[in-house]
C-alpha cells in the first residue's frame, strides 16, 4: 500500500512542477480564484432567498448531487468504462508487487477525488448556511466519504476484478444494472413532468417515498434524511438496508479471487485513452473503446478550387453511419421533445415569444461541441497549397457544420414553436436565431484556434469563446428588445438576427485573414 501511496505523491508533485512552469497556469489560478471568491459571497444569499437556510434545504442538496452522480458512476461501472489506466500506469504500477485489487482501487481513487473536496465544503457550509449541528455534518461527511465510496469501491471490483464468473455473466449483470438505473431514470422524469417547478419538483422527488425506497440510491438519501429530519419507520429501514448492503457488498469484494486477469484489457485501454486524448486535443470526438465503422460511399467532385475541402469532407461523412449527424443532433431532439413538455404551461405560453431565442442562445452557449472536420483542414499541409483564396478555403471547410445546424435547429424550433403557438414566419426567424449564433461559435472557435493556438491550452480556447459569444449574444438580444418595442416581435427577431450575423460576418474574416497568416508561417 505504501507503494501506491508513494506512486500518488509523486505523479502529484511532477503535475504541480510541470504546471507551475507555465505561465497559463497562474492565469487559471486567478479565474478560478475570481470565480471562487464570487460564488462563495453569492451563495449564502442565493440560499436565503430560496428559503433553504434550513436542514430541509440541506437534504435538497445532498439529495440533487446524489441524483446527479451517483447514477452515472454505477453505469460507467456497468459497462466497465469507470477506471482510467494511462502508459505510465502500464509500464509502472502493473509490474509493482502489490495486490491487483489495489490496482483496481488506485484507479478507483482517481475518481472519487472531487466527491470528497464536495463533501469538505458541504460541512462548513451546513453548519453555516444551512444551521445544522456540526456534529451531524461530521457524521455526513463520515457517511458521504466512508460508506458511499466503500460501497462503490466494492461495486467496481466485483465488476472489474471478478474471476469466479464469466465475461458473460459479468456483463449480463451490467446489463441488469442498466436497465434499473434506466428505470429509475424514467421515474424521476414522470414525477417531474407531473410537477414542472425544478425546485419544487427536487423537494417532492425527496419526499417521495417510493423514490426513498430505491436500492442503494434512495437508501442514501433516507440515510441523510434520518440523520438530519430524525427518525421515520422508512429512513430507519431503508438506512438498516443501506449499511447491510455496504457491508456484504464489502465483505464479497474482499473474499473475491482476483489475480490480475484484467490487465490485459486495462493494457489495451491504456493505448486506446491515449488515442482518445491525441484526437480530443486536436478537437475531435473520440470515445475509448470504440472503433468507427466505415461503410462505401463515392461522390462525384464539382467545381474546383477550395471547393475540393467540401466534397472530401462530404466522402468522408458518407462513409459514416450517421452522415452528418452526431451528438449534437441527439442533443437537440431531446431539448425539442423536453420542451414539448416543460412549455405547455399557459403561463410559459404567455411568454413564448422570447423562450424560443432563450432556449437557442443557451444550447449555443453552453454546448461548446466538438470542432467537426474543419479543425482538421485547417492545420492539414495540403488546404495551404489549394490555389484558392482563404475566405473561399474557410468557407467550404466549414459548410457542413452550417448544415448540420439548420438541421439542430429545425429539431428545436418547430416542436417548441408548435406547443408555444408562434406563427410559422415567427418559428423560421427562430431558427434563423439558432444558426446564426452556432455560427457565431464555430468562427469564434476558429479565431481561438488561430489566436491562441496551444498558449493557453483548451481551457483558454472555451474561455476565449465564451467571452466573444457572450457579447454577440448579449448585443443581439438587447438590439431584439429595441425592435419589439419600436415595431412587433417579428422585428425583434429580424434585428437580432442581423446583429448576430454581422458580428458573425466579421469573425469570420477575421479567422480568415489570420487563416492567411497561418498559411505564411507554415
Amino acid at each position: 500500500m505504501s507503494l501506491i501511496g508513494y506512486l500518488y505523491r509523486t505523479a502529484f508533485k511532477n503535475k504541480l512542477k510541470k504546471a507551475l512552469k507555465k505561465p497559463v497556469t497562474y492565469i487559471y489560478f486567478v479565474l478560478v480564484g475570481i470565480y471562487l471568491v464570487s460564488f462563495f459571497v453569492s451563495l449564502p444569499g442565493l440560499v436565503e432567498k430560496l428559503n433553504m437556510a434550513n436542514p430541509e434545504g440541506l437534504i435538497i442538496v445532498l439529495s440533487f448531487t446524489a441524483i446527479l452522480f451517483l447514477p452515472l458512476n454505477f453505469m460507467s461501472y456497468a459497462k466497465r468504462k469507470g477506471l482510467v489506466f494511462k502508459q505510465s500506469d502500464v509500464q509502472f504500477l502493473f509490474t509493482m508487487p502489490v495486490h491487483p485489487k489495489l490496482v483496481l482501487l488506485y484507479a478507483h481513487l482517481r475518481t472519487i477525488i472531487m466527491g470528497l473536496v464536495l463533501a469538505a465544503f458541504l460541512v462548513p457550509a451546513g453548519v453555516i448556511m444551512f444551521h445544522v449541528p456540526i456534529w451531524k455534518m461530521l457524521l455526513y461527511f463520515i457517511g458521504a466519504t466512508v460508506v458511499e465510496n466503500v460501497l462503490e469501491g466494492s461495486i467496481m471490483l466485483l465488476l472489474y476484478g471478478n474471476e469466479r464468473f464469466s465475461e458473460k455473466t459479468v456483463k449480463v449483470f451490467g446489463h441488469l444494472l442498466m436497465a434499473f438505473l434506466f428505470a429509475m431514470m424514467a421515474y424521476i422524469i414522470y414525477l417531474f413532468l407531473q410537477d414542472k417547478n425544478a425546485l419544487r419538483f427536487i423537494h417532492t422527488l425527496v419526499e417521495n417515498r417510493v423514490f426513498q425506497a430505491i436500492p442503494v440510491i434512495g437508501w442514501s438519501i433516507s440515510f441523510y434524511r434520518l440523520l438530519l429530519l430524525g427518525p421515520t419507520t422508512l429512513n430507519v429501514i431503508c438506512t438498516a438496508l443501506y449499511f447491510l448492503t455496504t457491508i456484504v457488498f464489502l465483505v464479497m469484494a474482499v473474499k473475491m479471487k482476483c489475480t490480475g486477469l484484467f490487465y490485459e484489457d486495462a493494457m489495451k485501454f491504456a493505448d486506446d485513452y491515449e488515442e482518445a486524448l491525441k484526437k480530443t486535443r486536436r478537437g475531435e470526438m473520440a470515445l475509448v473503446g470504440k472503433r468507427k465503422r466505415f461503410g462505401r460511399a463515392s461522390i462525384t467532385y464539382k467545381g474546383s478550387g477550395a471547393k475540393a475541402i467540401y466534397y472530401k469532407q462530404i466522402l468522408e461523412y458518407k462513409k459514416n453511419r450517421t452522415f452528418i449527424f452526431g451528438w449534437n443532433t441527439l442533443i437537440s431532439l431531446a431539448v425539442g421533445i423536453v420542451g414539448v413538455f416543460l412549455f405547455r404551461d399557459e403561463d410559459v405560453k404567455n411568454m413564448g415569444m422570447f423562450v424560443l431565442p432563450g432556449v437557442s442562445a443557451y444550447i449555443c452557449f453552453i454546448f461548446s461541441g466538438y470542432s467537426g472536420k474543419w479543425g482538421k483542414e485547417i492545420v492539414n499541409p495540403y488546404t495551404f497549397l489549394i490555389p484558392d483564396s482563404t475566405v473561399k478555403k474557410l468557407w467550404y471547410a466549414t459548410l457542413v457544420e452550417h448544415y448540420r445546424s439548420i438541421v439542430d435547429g429545425l429539431l428545436i424550433s418547430i416542436p417548441i414553436g408548435v406547443v408555444l403557438r408562434l406563427t410559422p414566419l415567427q418559428i423560421v426567424l427562430g431558427l434563423f436565431i439558432y444558426v446564426c449564433l452556432q455560427a457565431n461559435k464555430l468562427y469564434v472557435l476558429v479565431l481561438a484556434e488561430a489566436l491562441i493556438g496551444n498558449t493557453l491550452g483548451q481551457f483558454g480556447k472555451q474561455l476565449f469563446k465564451m467571452i466573444f459569444q457572450g457579447i454577440a449574444i448579449g448585443i443581439g438580444a438587447i438590439g431584439a428588445f429595441l425592435g419589439t418595442l419600436l415595431w412587433n416581435l417579428e422585428f425583434g427577431y429580424f434585428i437580432m438576427i442581423v446583429i448576430c450575423g454581422l458580428i458573425t460576418l466579421a469573425e469570420f474574416y477575421g479567422a480568415s485573414t489570420l487563416f492567411y497568416r497561418m498559411e505564411n508561417n507554415s
